[in-house]
């Protein structure tokens, strides 16, 4: 753990907040922890995207990068030991524009993946309550909230024991 505060608190939050039962939130609340979230990210992804597509085009035009020709074959004078360029390569030739269909897509897909895993998480939740109860634990709400802990604990430093090299990957 590098930020050993930062570590204790996030672990202290996630604890915390998994104190609170999702059972007893009202229909209107749960709707809008599970859609809200995958709204708020399809959109922030498909903006990232659009922006990075933008940077992209920027740089080309400024002659800093080239979007078109393929890596393998950017010689142009077919020296030895690389390819010509293909048939299809233009000296004047603009990259592809991402197409807004294609942006909606790419929010649509991230939002629903983001809300079934936060609906699927509110069954999961339900569950372990329910399973603990059954096996007679008195308090299974405290005891979530120390697997959350330590949990969060424990993805930190095995985030935090990879080297550079595993980072790269």
């Amino acid at each position: 753990m590098k930020n050993l505060p930062l570590s204790l608190t996030l672990a202290a939050v996630s604890g915390v907040l998994t104190l609170k039962s999702p059972a007893g939130w009202s229909p209107g609340v749960r709707r809008a922890y599970v859609l809200a979230p995958g709204a708020a990210i399809g959109i922030i992804a498909a903006a990232a995207v659009w922006k990075g597509s933008q940077k992209g085009r920027e740089q080309a035009s400024a002659g800093r990068i080239d979007l078109v020709t393929p890596a393998a074959s950017r010689s142009t004078d077919g020296a030895a030991g690389t390819a010509p360029l293909p048939s299809y390569v233009r000296a004047d030739a603009r990259p592809a524009r991402l197409p807004a269909i294609g942006l909606a897509v790419l929010a649509a897909t991230v939002g629903i993946t983001v809300s079934g895993v936060l609906a699927v998480s509110l069954v999961l939740d339900e569950r372990l309550e329910t399973w603990l109860l059954r096996r007679g634990v008195a308090r299974p709400r405290r005891v979530m909230a120390v697997i959350a802990a330590m949990s969060s604990l424990i993805l930190d430093q095995m985030m935090d024991s990879k080297g550079p090299e595993d980072a790269r990957k």
